[in-house]
């Protein structure tokens, strides 16, 4: 019985790297996030992962974060209701998207889409924190 346990130590101790608190070099490799709150930041931080701190705002494409005149969408995550206009913190990945203009038939239908198509920032594997 109490080899049986020494065992079952043993191999949990090999699961989680040689001791409790895991690898060393594991629990130190926490990526730098980057603080923006302009458009300048924000360009020189495309593909880093940062951090905006400002208003939610429930758009046609996703909710978005605003600081100023830097605005920033969250691709795949929707703040709670209660979220919307008071100040959050979202951070993720951050990327510049080509928006889809919207089109108008012969009928005069809008399609889904922007007024004026160009480029926006957005936010990959946005969380709230």
């Amino acid at each position: 019985m109490m080899r049986s346990i020494w065992l079952y130590l043993g191999v949990l101790g090999l699961l989680l790297g040689g001791s409790c608190g895991g690898n060393a070099a594991m629990n130190n490799t926490t990526k730098q996030v980057s603080v923006i709150a302009t458009n300048d930041q924000a360009r020189a931080q495309v593909g880093n992962v940062v951090q905006i701190r400002g208003t939610v705002q429930r758009e046609k494409l996703g909710d978005t974060v605003n600081v100023g005149d830097l605005s920033v969408r969250c691709m795949d995550f929707r703040f709670p209701d209660s979220s919307v206009g008071q100040t959050v913190t979202a951070e993720g990945t951050l990327d510049i998207v080509r928006d889809e203009p919207a089109t108008t038939s012969p009928t005069g239908e809008i399609s889904q889409g922007t007024e004026d198509s160009g480029s926006s920032f957005v936010i990959r594997h946005c969380v709230s924190r």
